[in-house]
């Protein structure tokens, strides 16, 4: 039997908010973003890649990693007092914003936040869902 081919849902899912165990390494992030991948039952074709900056003012750790879906990406900034945090998930294939948040609450416990789930099947953006975090 023929395999049905991938037809790709465009979902795209943004957080922002305030972490209380922020990761301060390439490792601790990159250790989030593979779990992150297995938990949505999605494929990595690159990384995790991640890397701390020390700039003045905008120290912290940012990481990416390649799906053969899409990607996902998060920015902390560790020095803020609670630690700041930016993430995104763009991919073709099915998660939820439970999923994804869960990811982020056991590995860094939310302190605050917000989030935009957004569906980029047409030509214009749609919104699926918005709402705070805790």
């Amino acid at each position: 039997m023929e395999k049905s081919p991938f037809v790709p849902n465009h979902l795209h899912l943004i957080v922002r908010g305030f972490i209380v165990n922020p990761p301060t390494s390439a490792d601790s992030l990159n250790a989030f973003l593979s779990e992150l991948v297995s938990r949505v039952r999605m494929k990595v074709l690159i990384g995790p890649n991640s890397i701390y900056c020390n700039d003045l003012g905008n120290e912290g750790v940012t990481g990416t990693v390649t799906l053969s879906s899409s990607h996902a990406s998060m920015h902390v900034w560790d020095h803020q007092d609670p630690a700041f945090f930016q993430f995104d998930i763009y991919s073709c294939s099915e998660f939820t914003v439970d999923e994804v948040v869960g990811c982020i609450q056991d590995h860094f416990g939310i302190e605050s936040g917000s989030y935009l789930f957004l569906d980029r099947n047409s030509d214009e953006f749609a919104e699926i869902e918005r709402g705070d975090l805790f």
